[in-house]
């Protein structure tokens, strides 16, 4: 007696949907990660373009000095240098005293009507730097201290 086969169910058309399924999202997990970050490449976002930045200042500050101007006006002030340069950073550190000498000599070379003048201020801090520049030495190409910030500026009245 020859054995029948067995009847044949339709789990195959099942398990073929199943299959079907599972290769399309399997497709879409790795697809959409890669659309999205092919997408993103087209996209100019404001965070994607960074600039150079700008060194930021290095300041020194010194201690407060008085001098007395021409005209014999006593003037206080605190300063800061903005000083790149370590080698220069550590000049003017070891050399407070020194400084604060040519600051003083800046100041007193002033007068009154001169440090009260719209541009007084800024000639003011143009010397100092300048004095400093020439004290400290350097190339040309690169000076020892970029800008000098006056800050507290007091004219004691007379």
């Amino acid at each position: 007696m020859a054995a029948t086969p067995p009847p044949i169910l339709a789990e195959p058309a099942t398990d073929n949907r199943r299959l079907v399924l599972i290769a399309v999202a399997m497709t879409a997990l790795l697809a959409v990660p890669i659309g999205i970050s092919v997408g993103m490449s087209w996209v100019d976002l404001p965070w994607s373009n960074v600039e150079p930045a700008k060194a930021a200042p290095e300041w020194v500050n010194l201690p407060q000095v008085r001098a007395t101007t021409v005209d014999g006006t006593v003037v206080k002030a605190r300063v800061a240098l903005d000083v790149p340069g370590a080698v220069a950073k550590n000049t003017i550190q070891r050399n407070t005293q020194q400084v604060g000498l040519l600051l003083e000599v800046s100041i007193a070379q002033q007068t009154r009507e001169q440090i009260g003048s719209p541009k007084g201020i800024a000639r003011l801090s143009d010397d100092m730097r300048d004095r400093l520049n020439a004290y400290l030495g350097g190339d040309d190409d690169e000076v020892a201290v970029k800008s000098v910030a006056i800050q507290d500026l007091l004219v004691k009245p007379q």
